[in-house]
């Protein structure tokens, strides 16, 4: 009877994270201890950006990091913003939930309740009478509604400003002039309110024992709006000593957002950035210390879902998928896909050939629209497996060296050396079924002899057959 091999689908369940940073394929432990020392020493308040493409592994990063500061004994909140997008104002989100944590772990419980109320004021003056309402309600009166804006050619503004004021004291109603007075009257009133807020917040701060860091994660999912107003109130109302936030996010995405939001041309985007954040931790796909292990990490990943790369029907996979980690900058959750696809697609009766083309279909589903059996598309991977080793040396020892350390030659000449061995296995390959269809095209008594499982009829079906799930579906 064929032994079914379990497929393991693991979800990350960060609510009940038990121990930190266990099963850090990625080896981001590291990086948590040195963030923590470095959080420990400052002596003001921070923001920080960690800065990843989608699907490099930033949300297990700060989960686990999380439950490394909470385990030492630092107050650590995290949000996320994503979640809380429906909201109009993250002012409020940031401040209950510095009040919720504080009113656990604080010792001051009168200089909470002090907080809540400053908050509280606070929240009320950022309310009363929003920017978007007053332009709304504006542009409604001095058009009778017909259209929300009115526009006042710049050579005439000064003929037309009188005009302008009239028609909008005309119209806007009396309710909504006089909450603009009283929101000018009352312009000391909330200075005074906002230097309240932040003395409070700067007491409680003093008091803890060690840094405050608030985690918001998401922000380049959330609504665009909500995430530029969520820095901007960070900047403006929790710039405090000994609290530290911690935005996380990609951050070319984010540079997007914002220049879609203010007009802005794209290389502007990271400089508005940029005034808000003190400085950007880069969350590398490939470490340096993450390179001898990438193989290792690779064979765990398909390991959950009972593939053992190690099979004599799998050989050369990991090389290839090695190839494909470094020629395609993969992502740890793009690795995990293709971990997931190849473990509903694959085989046990397939060779490894086969295998190797089944990678190649689901990472390069374009290639099966430019070859038309599997022996071409075995060519393309040549072609493409020799550009990639020769290709620059630098780009090269990225993902397949050890950067900065002595033995980084040697190591990249074994790594070359895997792939060279893989190539000329292809090679052989190819050659030994060229030479098989010319006997089969000459004399079809060879047709009953099987190479490889690669006959010329098998390999059409085999192609073909996967040209129409990848394209159509099963």
């Amino acid at each position: 009877m064929t032994e079914i091999k379990q497929l393991n689908w693991q979800r990350d369940n960060f609510e009940n994270i038990e121990e930190a940073w266990e099963g850090d394929l990625w080896e981001r432990q590291r990086l948590g201890i040195q963030l923590t020392n470095y959080v420990d020493r400052l002596q003001c308040g921070a923001v920080l950006a960690l800065d990843a493409r989608w699907g490099e592994g930033k949300t297990w990063f700060v989960r686990h990091w999380a439950k490394y500061l909470d385990d030492t004994q630092h107050n650590v909140i995290y949000l996320d913003a994503f979640a809380n997008d429906y909201l109009d104002d993250p002012f409020l989100v940031i401040a209950s939930e510095i009040a919720a944590k504080l009113d656990k772990t604080a010792k001051n419980k009168p200089l909470v309740h002090k907080f809540k109320k400053a908050a509280a004021v606070m929240q009320q003056g950022l309310l009363t009478l929003a920017p978007t309402l007053i332009a709304s309600v504006i542009s409604c009166a001095l058009t009778g509604g017909i259209i929300p804006l009115i526009k006042i050619d710049s050579e005439k503004i000064a003929d037309k400003l009188d005009d302008a004021i009239d028609k909008v004291t005309d119209n806007i109603g009396e309710k909504v002039t006089e909450a603009i007075q009283s929101k000018i009257d009352s312009y000391e009133e909330e200075k005074n309110s906002v230097y309240a807020f932040k003395q409070t917040l700067a007491q409680l701060a003093e008091s803890l024992d060690k840094p405050l860091v608030f985690i918001i994660d998401e922000l380049d999912r959330c609504r665009p709006d909500f995430a530029i107003r969520l820095i901007e109130r960070i900047k403006h109302f929790f710039d405090i000593p000994k609290i530290v936030f911690v935005l996380v996010m990609d951050k070319s995405q984010f540079s997007k957002i914002v220049c879609h939001n203010y007009g802005y041309d794209e290389t502007l985007g990271e400089e508005y950035l940029d005034k808000f954040v003190d400085f950007t931790v880069r969350l590398n796909s490939l470490s340096p210390d993450l390179i001898d292990n990438l193989k290792i990490n690779i064979f765990n990943i398909f390991e959950h879902l009972g593939i053992d790369l190690n099979h004599q029907n799998l050989d050369g996979c990991i090389e290839l998928i090695d190839f494909y980690v470094g020629e395609k900058e993969l992502s740890k959750r793009a690795i995990s896909k293709l971990a997931s696809q190849f473990a509903l697609l694959y085989s046990d009766s397939f060779d490894s050939y086969k295998n190797q083309l089944l990678i190649m279909f689901l990472l390069n589903p374009t290639f099966l629209l430019k070859s038309n059996t599997s022996l071409e598309l075995l060519k393309t991977l040549l072609d493409q497996m020799d550009n990639y080793i020769q290709s620059n040396k630098d780009d090269f020892e990225k993902y397949h060296g050890e950067n900065y350390r002595a033995d980084t030659h040697t190591t990249v000449l074994m790594r070359k050396a895997n792939f060279f061995q893989e190539e000329l296995g292809i090679l052989i390959f190819i050659q030994l079924v060229e030479y098989y269809e010319q006997l089969v095209n000459s004399q079809k008594k060879f047709s009953a002899i099987s190479v490889r499982n690669l006959r010329p009829t098998n390999n059409t079906d085999f192609h073909s057959g996967w040209k129409n799930y990848i394209f159509g579906g099963i």
